[in-house]
């Protein structure tokens, strides 16, 4: 087991999913949401999904936390997430990101022991929802969130940041379907059409 933590942020508005909460759309005969907290369950000392207070989700010995602030984005939901984690190293994803493959947990975590912020980066941008953060950085991203600077990369120059480059994540997730995400009905067919009957598991690692 690894000693990190994950924070699944679950508190996006799904405007471009007709307003469906898009945590609860399924994908391989179960919602998304499950999908994030079943992966890391069992090498992660605790799991915590982080909403804006509207979702009301229950899974067994995972903790469901509201965002401190409504309204704030993504940036706080990380924000609230690290303040309660138990853990300093926090794997941190958001609950449309259903294909999340254990290789890429195990590389980022294994960069992260002398640095704030581990991030891939895909097609030349940082995934900061696909990434690792350390406790220590929760000053900072106040004081983004004071000065209403809501990026998730936002305080990325105030601290000592790890990049591991696409061709190294492709060793771990060769076709990057770690970082597929739905954000429309679009997304959603082109996803359910990425499951194979004889691989139904196989982004499981």
């Amino acid at each position: 087991m690894f000693n990190a933590a994950g924070i699944i942020l679950a508190g996006g508005e799904s405007s471009r999913m007709n307003g469906a909460d898009k945590a609860l759309l399924v994908i391989d005969s179960q919602p998304m949401l499950e999908a994030n907290v079943k992966l890391p369950q069992g090498c992660l000392r605790e799991v915590i999904i982080v909403t804006n207070g509207r979702q009301l989700y229950d899974f067994n010995n995972v903790k469901v936390i509201t965002d401190e602030q409504p309204g704030c984005g993504p940036l706080m939901g990380l924000y609230s997430g690290l303040k309660d984690s138990c853990c300093n190293l926090n794997f941190v994803t958001a609950c449309d990101m259903p294909f999340i493959n254990l290789n890429i947990l195990a590389l980022l975590l294994d960069a992260a022991r002398q640095y704030d912020v581990v991030v891939p980066i895909i097609n030349g941008f940082p995934e900061p929802l696909m990434a690792i953060y350390h406790k220590r950085i929760l000053p900072w991203v106040r004081k983004c969130l004071d000065q209403n600077r809501r990026q998730m990369v936002a305080f990325y120059n105030k601290v000592k940041v790890c990049e591991i480059p696409e061709e190294q994540i492709r060793r771990a997730d060769p076709d990057l379907k770690s970082f597929v995400n739905i954000n429309t009905p679009r997304d959603l067919d082109r996803a359910r059409r990425m499951i194979q009957p004889d691989n139904l598991n196989a982004h499981a690692g």
